[in-house]
């Protein structure tokens, strides 16, 4: 049977950690953490920006390979990263079926916790891709993955860095403005960078959405305008750079990079660069720079079937399907955190 993670797992979960197969990437790359302490430090499931850890025992008359699955709730957010899974699909011709009990199990248990999108990120070549797929994970852009290995080149260039700065709270509108122009509206619509109708604390979204505790932001400006942004994501073992703004605006990148460069510099880690589809001049500076291609990443996301409770008297609770499409995230998507009025 499948269970949130007990103390007396603890062998068993030592066990299969070293079979685990990450389902997030950026954050393994980064942010690697052994399962077994994650989920000692973690006893409550699904709180603040805590992990949920299920286990599978198999019964004395079942084939499936014990196994578990690990999912990081986002700070303040109705949202989770799924971290790791096990066993590996190599270990046993029945370990995706170990894998389809687990990502079924999460999926129902999120729903319950109000969870209301689950991430995941996967080299697009992949055999756990397609066992994502089938348990409802859309894929909803690709990414080429670039890697700086340390120290390397990372002289900066002429340019000038003196319209960098470090962001502020009060940038946040114009963050926003730049997702507006320069995101695809299915990605801002996968990763929550809309507005909700309602919400009266429009300064302070962006910084909320887009920062966790590890990352840092730069802007770059044009007479007072920030025309661009660079996220630094620093972890244990890497730095993960993301950009936002115009993919052609070859100044701004070259001056942002040479910023971030420099703050880091001395830091004997890979610096990693994911290149969205939508931005791909991008990747042209990136091989000038020292830069080199690794691998295709596909981003995926999956949106459960969350639990809502209506106010008082009528206290009823009703189920809101949030996917409704096969394969592809529908542009007209209603915001799964509103309940439609008829």
């Amino acid at each position: 049977m499948i269970h949130p993670f007990r103390f007396r797992d603890s062998l068993l979960l030592q066990k299969l950690a070293g079979q685990r197969v990450p389902l997030h990437l950026e954050r393994h790359l980064i942010h690697p953490r052994w399962p077994l302490w994650t989920a000692l430090g973690a006893p409550v499931p699904w709180h603040g920006n805590g992990v949920a850890t299920y286990v599978y025992r198999p019964t004395s008359n079942s084939q499936l390979p014990a196994g578990f699955i690990q999912a990081r709730k986002r700070l303040g957010r109705p949202e989770a990263t799924l971290c790791y899974i096990a066993p590996a699909l190599e270990a046993s011709p029945q370990a995706t079926d170990t894998w389809r009990a687990l990502l079924e199990h999460l999926i129902a248990q999120a729903g319950d916790y109000g969870i209301q999108r689950l991430y995941a990120c996967l080299p697009t070549a992949y055999e756990p891709a397609s066992l994502m797929a089938a348990s409802g994970f859309v894929p909803y852009v690709r990414e080429t993955l670039f890697r700086l290995p340390p120290p390397g080149p990372r002289k900066p260039t002429p340019i000038n860095v003196a319209s960098v700065r470090g962001q502020r709270e009060g940038d946040s509108l114009a963050l926003q403005r730049l997702a507006d122009r320069f995101t695809p509206q299915v990605v801002r619509q996968a990763e929550g960078f809309l507005f909700q109708d309602n919400d009266s604390n429009h300064a302070l979204i962006f910084q909320a959405w887009r920062h966790s505790d590890q990352e840092a932001g730069l802007v770059f400006e044009q007479k007072g305008e920030v025309v661009a942004a660079l996220f630094m994501h620093r972890g244990e073992q890497g730095i993960w750079l993301r950009y936002l703004g115009d993919p052609t605006q070859s100044e701004a990148i070259h001056a942002l990079l040479n910023r971030a460069l420099l703050e880091i510099q001395g830091a004997e880690k890979p610096v990693y660069w994911g290149v969205r589809a939508y931005q791909s001049p991008v990747a042209v500076i990136l091989r000038e720079r020292g830069f080199e291609e690794a691998m295709e990443l596909a981003r995926l996301v999956k949106y459960t079937t969350v639990s809502l409770r209506e106010p008082a008297p009528s206290k009823t609770r009703i189920l809101v399907e949030t996917t409704t499409f096969p394969g592809v995230i529908s542009s007209q998507l209603q915001s799964p955190g509103k309940k439609r009025r008829d």
